[in-house]
């Protein structure tokens, strides 16, 4: 059954938008169709479609779950940022893997200091609906490296991939399933500098070793996602 997301209005949803487009010119839905409808809440609506105008199509709630896709830990990904063609990428695996926020930062060797976020929410959009996720992840505007040192004080536990790393892995953190809030710090296509490496394991971080092989970023990203959801069963 088809998703879209939608805001709730009583007993109904209301697709609009981008949407409604896709809804009524790309897939053709009509009056009485069967639909999946989310509200970017932790809730999947299963609606008959009742009425399709230009402005918004507007679907009875017949039946209301709790969307089993959802990830059950808070899940924050630090991501350097990296070429547009390898953020793309990290995205959709973000998504797809649980991460509850995506927080992109300029570090040493970003090419770019600017991200187009309609283009990235959008992403998240198409990603959620493919993997069935009915609450959206959420990006954070763009922010230096210095910044998020600040951030990380918060977590149960920080991940660090980190390339100098010659001895631990994920595996060695204890106590990492019972951690509610985490977060992962990668880097992009060009990996940290010295100096960032070392502000960063001043702080209380996890250094872990992905492997003798230097990853893509795209590649470190989604491991070390993969890794976390096997051991926190998120």
């Amino acid at each position: 059954m088809k998703r879209f997301f939608g805001k709730k209005n009583g007993e109904y949803i209301l697709i609009e938008n981008d949407e409604l487009l896709h809804l009524s010119k790309v897939l053709r839905k009509k009056i009485g169709d069967q639909i999946v409808c989310c509200c970017n809440d932790n809730f999947d609506y299963f609606c008959s479609i009742e009425n399709i105008d230009k402005k918004v199509c507007k679907a009875k709630i017949e039946k209301i779950t709790k969307c089993p896709a959802l990830p059950n830990k808070d899940i924050t990904l630090f991501q350097a940022l990296p070429k547009k063609e390898y953020l793309d990428e990290i995205v959709f695996k973000a998504v797809e893997l649980g991460v509850n926020t995506l927080q992109l930062f300029v570090s040493n060797y970003s090419n770019s200091s600017k991200i187009n976020i309609e283009r990235i929410n959008n992403q998240i959009l198409s990603a959620s609906k493919q993997c069935t996720r009915s609450k959206l992840m959420e990006c954070k505007g763009l922010i230096n490296f210095a910044d998020i040192l600040s951030q990380l004080k918060k977590f149960d536990v920080i991940v660090f991939a980190n390339e100098n790393e010659r001895k631990n892995t994920i595996f060695d953190i204890k106590n990492i399933e019972k951690a509610e809030k985490i977060a992962i710090v990668v880097g992009n296509e060009g990996g940290f500098s010295e100096n960032e490496i070392l502000k960063l394991l001043k702080e209380d971080v996890f250094s872990i070793t992905l492997g003798r092989r230097i990853l893509r970023c795209t590649t470190a990203t989604t491991t070390i996602l993969a890794l976390t959801n096997a051991l926190t069963k998120n």
